[in-house]
């Protein structure tokens, strides 16, 4: 696989991950919540949303301006473009994605569950086409004329130490459990020995446990 495939297949996992993530929520929310169940399932929206915040962040801070950059070099107009509507889809997406947050808020504290369901339903309406618009509209040949397969690399290592640094290990446990055990490995197959097994599999791991019944996978497999 060239560097230009592998840095667009972990762009879609990461969007992979927010589609699983979100369907759970739409899923569970449809549903009477029991009480018990309040705690837990309120932790595991709060963690798609501030996910999300940060995959978008990540995006608008560093991806899509070194796009933008590669593209205007390469003169390829049409990838400036689509770079502003997308950054358009993440300003409107900010509307529904409070009204998601607040609902999360009052579920927590002892509120409704109707409230995410509605939320939550809005914001994969907007937030799926998103998605699919942005994995449709950058291929490996169109990445390939726009920069080297290094500065792919690069490119995406700085919106992973982006994506670290402010999504954390709640954010980092919320992405790992909605891939399958084939695609934690794609995304972190390379991370240390100690990381992998002590950090990711131990420590990490630990905090998630109450929410693994709403997640794609149920383990690390690393």
């Amino acid at each position: 696989m060239s560097k230009h495939a592998r840095a667009l297949k972990g762009w879609g996992l990461i969007h992979q991950a927010l589609r699983r993530g979100l369907d759970a929520i739409v899923r569970v929310s449809a549903q009477p919540l029991p009480e018990g169940e309040r705690a837990a399932f309120s932790d595991y929206c709060e963690r798609f949303s501030r996910f999300l915040h940060v995959h978008h962040d990540s995006e608008e801070e560093v991806i899509f301006p070194i796009m933008a950059k590669a593209a205007a070099r390469a003169a390829m107009t049409e990838i400036a473009s689509r770079l502003i509507g997308w950054k358009g889809d993440h300003d409107q997406l900010l509307v529904q994605l409070r009204a998601l947050d607040a609902s999360i808020a009052a579920l927590k504290s002892g509120g409704p569950l109707e409230p995410v369901a509605k939320a939550a339903t809005l914001v994969r309406a907007q937030l799926f086409p998103h998605l699919d618009s942005e994995e449709a509209g950058l291929d490996e040949g169109g990445l390939a004329k726009m920069m080297t397969g290094e500065e792919a690399e690069a490119m995406v290592a700085a919106a992973s130490q982006h994506g670290k640094k402010n999504a954390g290990p709640r954010g980092l446990m919320f992405a790992m459990y909605n891939l399958s055990g084939e695609e934690q490995r794609f995304l972190f197959g390379d991370a240390p020995w100690f990381v992998r097994k002590v950090l990711f599999k131990r420590i990490f791991a630990r905090n998630f446990r109450h929410c693994v019944k709403y997640a794609h996978t149920k383990s690390i497999e690393l």
